[in-house]
C-alpha cells in the first residue's frame, strides 16, 4: 500500500458552489441533469444551477421532521427513470424520531416538487436518537438502497446490526418500481428464510455515506466507528449479497464485542480504516463516491472520503482485481483559505464530479483540477442511455470520446458481474461514436430477458456505466 502525501500529476482544487445553504447534508442530482440539488439538514432541497445560481426550494418538509443532533432530512435520491416518471425519495426522521421513506412525484415546475404527492414506504422506528444513516441511492440494477444505523446508543446495545430481522445497522433493497408502496426482490438474501426480506447487506453500525461506482457498479461504504476506527468498505456490487460488515463483533478489524478473540470467519473486512484522535482530531468518516466526471480528471477512477471532526479529505484508490493500492491526503489542496466547519461528506453530481459539503459553515465547494476551472457548464455524458430502452431485438448505445481518440471498449454485463458480450474494442477518434447490440452474448446466442449494465472503458479505465432492459 503506497501512502502518498500528495498527487504527483495535476493539483486538485475546491471552488465555491453556493454559500446560500444550511446545514448541507447531501448533493445529487437526476440522471443526464445538469441541475445540483441540495439536501439540507433542516428539511429544504434548493436547486442549483451548474454554477452556483440558485433555482428555489425543490421541496420544504421541515414541518415534518425534527432536525437536531443526527436527526432531520437525511437522504435523497431520484429514480433513474426521473425524465420520464417525475418520481425521488426521501429518508427523514420525523417529529417522533422514527426514520421514514417516502416517495414524491415532481411538479408542473420542474425545479418545485409537488408536496401533496407524498407516498410513506416505509417507516422504521428509532430506540435512540443517533445513528439514523439516512443515505437513499439506487443501485446499478435499478434497485432501490436505503442506509439504516444500528439504532444509536453506543455499543449498539441491543445487537441489531448482526440480528438480520431487524431492519436497523443495515444496507435495505427495495424494488420501488410498482405504481405504489414497494416490492421485495426475490433475489434479497433472505428471502424465503429466517431475516427481513429487506435485507441486503448487515453488520454496520452508521452507514451515514455510501455510493456505487458509476463505471464499475462496486459499493463503496463509509462506516462511522465508536471508540477506535473509522472505516471504508469497497467491493464488488455482486458480492455484496448478504455481505455482513462485522459491527458489533468487531470495530474496523479490531474486536469489539467480545473485546478479544472474536472470530472474523464469514465477515467482510474494511479495505482501509484510519484511527480516531490525532492532530487534527479525527472523530467520524464522512463518505463520498468515486470521481468519474471531466471536472478533475486527476482524481477518476478514486474514491474520496472526510472527516467530519478533522475536516481533512483523502482519495483512495482500489480495484477488485488489485485491492487497495493508494490512499491520498488531499487535505491541503483541497481546503479553501477559509478552512471547513464540519464536513459532512461529499455529494455527485450526474456527470460523476464531486462536491464538498461543508454543513457547518452552509456552504458547497466543487472539486476541479487548476486547469479546468469551476464555473463551466458540465460537458455531455461520456456514455449516453442506449436508446431504444427497453428494446427488443436491438438497441444502440452512444458515447463521446475526448479531443486526441482514446482505445474504446464497450461491454455488456449480466447483474452479477459477469461479462455477456464485447460490443467494441477499437481506437476511436475524438466526437460522438455508436455501437450496437442485438441481445447476444459472445458467441452470438440470444440472451435471456432482463436487465444488463454496459460498460465503457477508455485507454484500460472503466469511465462510465447504464442500465438497459431486453425484453423477450
Amino acid at each position: 500500500l503506497l501512502l502518498a502525501p500528495v498527487l504527483a500529476f495535476a493539483q486538485p482544487s475546491a471552488t465555491l458552489l453556493t454559500d446560500a445553504v444550511s446545514l448541507p447534508v447531501r448533493l445529487t442530482a437526476p440522471p443526464d441533469d445538469p441541475r445540483l440539488f441540495v439536501v439540507e439538514q433542516g428539511g429544504r432541497i434548493r436547486v442549483f444551477d451548474p454554477d452556483g445560481s440558485p433555482r428555489g426550494v425543490f421541496l420544504d418538509v421541515s414541518g415534518l421532521t425534527g432536525a437536531s443532533g443526527e436527526r432531520g432530512l437525511l437522504g435523497l435520491a431520484f429514480s433513474p427513470d426521473y425524465a420520464s416518471d417525475g418520481r425521488f425519495y426521501i429518508d427523514y426522521t420525523d417529529t417522533a424520531g422514527d426514520t421514514r421513506i417516502a416517495r414524491y412525484t415532481v411538479g408542473a415546475d420542474p425545479d418545485q416538487a409537488d408536496a401533496g404527492s407524498a407516498e410513506i414506504l416505509l417507516t422504521i422506528a428509532q430506540p435512540y436518537a443517533n445513528h439514523n444513516g439516512g443515505h437513499l441511492e439506487f443501485g446499478p440494477d435499478g434497485m432501490l438502497y436505503v442506509g439504516t444505523g444500528d439504532g444509536g446508543a453506543g455499543g449498539d446495545p441491543e445487537n441489531r446490526a448482526q440480528n438480520p430481522d431487524s431492519l436497523l445497522g443495515k444496507l435495505l433493497r427495495l424494488d420501488v418500481s410498482g405504481a405504489s408502496g414497494y416490492a421485495v426482490p426475490a433475489d434479497n438474501p433472505f428471502v424465503g428464510g429466517p431475516g427481513a426480506d429487506e435485507v441486503w447487506a448487515l453488520g454496520l453500525r452508521n452507514p451515514w455515506v455510501f455510493s456505487f461506482d458509476s463505471a464499475t457498479g462496486d459499493l463503496a461504504i463509509a462506516d462511522v466507528g465508536q471508540e477506535r476506527l473509522e472505516e471504508v468498505d469497497l467491493l464488488p456490487f455482486a458480492a455484496s449479497r448478504g455481505a455482513n460488515f462485522g459491527w458489533r463483533l468487531m470495530e474496523g478489524t479490531d474486536c469489539y464485542n467480545p473485546g478479544s478473540d472474536c472470530d472474523p470467519g464469514g465477515l467482510t473486512p474494511p479495505v482501509h480504516q484510519y484511527t480516531h484522535g490525532g492532530s487534527p482530531f479525527r472523530c467520524s468518516i464522512s463518505g463520498g463516491a468515486v470521481a468519474r466526471g471531466d471536472a478533475a480528471p486527476s482524481l477518476r477512477g478514486r474514491y474520496l472520503f472526510s472527516d467530519f471532526c478533522s475536516n481533512q479529505i483523502w482519495a483512495l484508490r482500489w480495484t477488485a482485481a488489485d485491492g487497495l493500492l493508494e490512499v491520498t491526503d488531499l487535505t491541503a489542496a483541497l481546503t479553501p483559505a477559509q478552512g471547513y466547519q464540519g464536513v459532512a461528506g461529499l455529494g455527485r453530481d450526474a456527470w460523476g464530479d464531486l462536491y464538498v459539503l461543508d454543513r457547518g459553515a452552509g456552504r458547497v465547494w466543487r472539486i476541479t483540477d487548476d486547469s479546468t476551472g469551476g464555473g463551466e457548464v458540465p460537458a455531455p455524458p461520456l456514455l449516453e442511455q442506449n436508446s431504444p430502452n427497453p428494446f427488443n431485438p436491438g438497441t444502440e448505445i452512444g458515447y463521446r470520446v475526448p479531443d486526441g481518440g482514446a482505445r474504446v471498449a464497450v461491454r455488456v454485463y449480466d447483474l452479477r458481474g459477469d461479462a455477456v458480450a464485447l460490443l467494441l474494442d477499437a481506437h476511436r477518434d475524438g466526437g460522438r461514436h455508436t455501437v450496437a447490440w442485438n441481445g447476444t452474448d459472445a458467441r452470438g446466442r440470444d440472451v435471456a430477458g432482463g436487465t444488463y449494465l454496459y460498460r465503457l472503458d477508455m485507454d484500460g479505465e472503466p469511465v462510465a456505466a447504464r442500465r438497459m432492459i431486453l425484453l423477450r
